[in-house]
Order: C-alpha cells, then sequence, then structure tokens
C-alpha cells in the first residue's frame, strides 16, 4: 500500500518485491483468495443451475482459476536449479504427487456411491455404474474433456483434465523459450496468442460451440495467459498505485456487472463469460501489488481458496449429479465445502510442499 510520503515511483519496486515473496506474502494470500472466489462462483453456477439464472458464471470462474493455475506454473519452473529433462521430470512429479491422490480417492469413493446411486428416480443419462466404469480410463488419464458424454459424476473433471494437459506441455513450452527475454517473449506471446484466438473466436464462429468448449485448445488461454503475465510482470510493476487501486475496482466492478447480466437467462451467457474475463486484470494486479481482501471475508476466501481443488472435486455429486432434489442443490454446494475441506486434510495437505504448507499455517496473519 502507499504509505505517506512515499514517492509512487517505488511502488511498483515494492509490488515487484511483493509478488516475488513466496509463503505468507500479501501477494500470494491475494492469489488465494481469488482462487476461493472462483471457486464461489462456480458452486454458485452449480447450486442455482436449476433456476436457470445463473448461466456463465461457473465458466468465469474456471476462467480465473486456470489464469491463476497459470500464474503458478511460471512461478515454479522459474525457480527450478536444473534443466532438460530434469526440469520437465521434475516438475511432472510434482505435480502428480500433489493432485493425484485425492482424484484416485475421489474416483473410487464414487465408483462405490454410484452402485446404490444410479437406483434413484429421475437420474440423468448416462448414471449407471457400467457408464460410471468405462469411463473410468479417460477420468483418470486425464483426457475426459474429450469423451462426449461422460457421467456426470465424471464430467465435471473436464477442468482437472485440461489442467494436467497445461501441466504436461508446459515446461516443453518454458525449455523452448530458451534462456533470452526475446526469444521468451516470442514464443510464449506466439502460444498466448494462439489459444486466446481459438478460445475467443471459437465461440462466436461454431455454431456447435457447445460440443467442444471443454477441449483442451478451446478452453484452456487463460492458463497460458497467466503464463505469459508472470513471465513479463516487470511490465506492469511500475503502474502508479492510484492507478492500480481505479484498474481493481474498475475489474471486480465489471464482475459483479456479469454477475448481475446472468440473471437474465441463457441469451446473455457469452456476454457474462466475455465480462467476467475482465476479473482477470484485479486478480493480476491484486498479486502483483500485495492487494489481499481484508476482514473475515478475506480470511473465508482465502481458506476456501487453499482447499479449492478438493471442494471442486466433490461440489458435482451434491449438485449436477441430482442425487439430491434441485431445490436441495444449494445446501448440497454448501455440504461439499464441508467434505471437500475433510478430502483437503487427508488427501491434499499431506503432499503439499514444505513452503506450502508454511504458507497454509501463516496467512491468517497477512490478512487483518
Amino acid at each position: 500500500m502507499h504509505l505517506p510520503g512515499q514517492p509512487e515511483a517505488v511502488v511498483g519496486q515494492r509490488a515487484s518485491a511483493v509478488a516475488g515473496r513466496s509463503g505468507g506474502s500479501k501477494g500470494a494470500v491475494a492469489l488465494d483468495q481469488w482462487r476461493g472466489l472462483a471457486l464461489i462462483l462456480v458452486l454458485i453456477s452449480h447450486g442455482f443451475f436449476f433456476t436457470d439464472r445463473v448461466n456463465g458464471a461457473g465458466r468465469v470462474g474456471v476462467n480465473l482459476f486456470f489464469f491463476i493455475s497459470g500464474i503458478l506454473v511460471y512461478r515454479s519452473l522459474i525457480k527450478e536449479t536444473g534443466g532438460g529433462w530434469d526440469l520437465t521430470r521434475s516438475f511432472w512429479w510434482r505435480r502428480l504427487r500433489r493432485l493425484y491422490p485425492a482424484l484416485i480417492a475421489y474416483v473410487l469413493t464414487m465408483l462405490v456411491a454410484v452402485i446404490f446411486l444410479q437406483r434413484l428416480p429421475g437420474q440423468p443419462p448416462p448414471s449407471d455404474l457400467s457408464s460410471y466404469v468405462r469411463t473410468l480410463p479417460w477420468a483418470l488419464g486425464y483426457a475426459i474433456n474429450y469423451h462426449p458424454g461422460p457421467p456426470m459424476a465424471l464430467g465435471h473433471l473436464w477442468s482437472l483434465a485440461c489442467e494436467m494437459q497445461f501441466y504436461f506441455l508446459a515446461p516443453l513450452i518454458f525449455l523452448l523459450g530458451g534462456k533470452s527475454s526475446a526469444q521468451r517473449i516470442a514464443v510464449f506471446g506466439g502460444v498466448t496468442v494462439v489459444l486466446m484466438g481459438l478460445g475467443l473466436i471459437y465461440p462466436l464462429h461454431v455454431k456447435h460451440y457447445e460440443a467442444a468448449k471443454y477441449h483442451f485448445e478451446i478452453a484452456v488461454w487463460p492458463m497460458m495467459f497467466g503464463f505469459f503475465c508472470e513471465h513479463v510482470k516487470r511490465w506492469f510493476t511500475w503502474i502508479p498505485m492510484k492507478l492500480v487501486r481505479i484498474f481493481h475496482g474498475a475489474g471486480v466492478f465489471a464482475l459483479l456487472l456479469s454477475l448481475v447480466m446472468m440473471l437474465f437467462g441463457m441469451q446473455m451467457k457469452k456476454l457474462v463469460i466475455a465480462t467476467g474475463s475482465a476479473a482477470l486484470f484485479p486478480c493480476f494486479l491484486a498479486y502483483l501489488a500485495g492487494l489481499p481482501f481484508p476482514g473475515a471475508v478475506g480470511r473465508m476466501l482465502a481458506w476456501s481458496g487453499e482447499r479449492t481443488y478438493s471442494i471442486y472435486l466433490w461440489q458435482q455429486p451434491f449438485t449436477l449429479c441430482d442425487f439430491l432434489p434441485a431445490t436441495w442443490h444449494p445446501a448440497g454446494a454448501a455440504v461439499s465445502v464441508l467434505v471437500g475441506a475433510i478430502w483437503f486434510r487427508i488427501f491434499e495437505k499431506p503432499f503439499l510442499s514444505v513452503n506450502r504448507q508454511h504458507h497454509l499455517a501463516d496467512y491468517k496473519a497477512t490478512v487483518k
């Protein structure tokens, strides 16, 4: 924050320092909070889907989460001391070790649950056990985003598949960028432009957009955009703090505006997603300048952000799968937060890196 008597010119230096810290820095907490906000958008979208007045909110949340993941992927790669195959192997192993246990546990638990839940009346197709079993290789192989019609209990794993596919390619893109700044900007920027072009233009020119909206090449552009933004963050760190706050507020307003537009029904969905994409900018500024949300709301968002993965795994069985009556889905979304928190403690927390565990322990002190 800009202190009295502090020249505006040094604000950028401070923002750069904040963004470079790990652990309990305000920039890291801000990212956790925005990731928690992304989760809340998904919970609203799925919990109130039956009202037909939340169309687009879920995709806004996923795009925001992808953007943050792209930032963190670049930060992870730039810290690697090795190169070539050593860097790639180390990155892949850490991601699998961090994410796979919770996924396997979810898939197997739901396998047992589907044996009983498939008998409930009014289940959407395909909700039977045989369909679930046939889809397991797609889910466990992170390819379900290309499955033509997965069971609802596995369908939401499309976003995790996109993420893991990006994790597979990210170290290769990073190495292709070489060591010079010009080459990296050309490579990272070129890949970003291509993916953003596919992701932003495709929905406007393809009639059967719904059939491919979960495909990697269409959906993953926010991750590559976050990756690129993190590489060139020095371009943003000299923005005066007064302008940072103005841009931050304008971006938050655009996000709120998109949530108002979604109340007008399905015809507003694409506009909601487009307007909600403006949330990427205040998220990035909050991270760079160390501007976390304060108070109880900030602590709640940060707590949710730490547990987003496990909560996201479990929100679908309590909402869109229709195992519960539709009017119970909002309560089901809330229950998934509790179940996800337990899942996080058992299947995620033991596999966190040492730095991440330290951050989890002390972030509360950062948000007053």
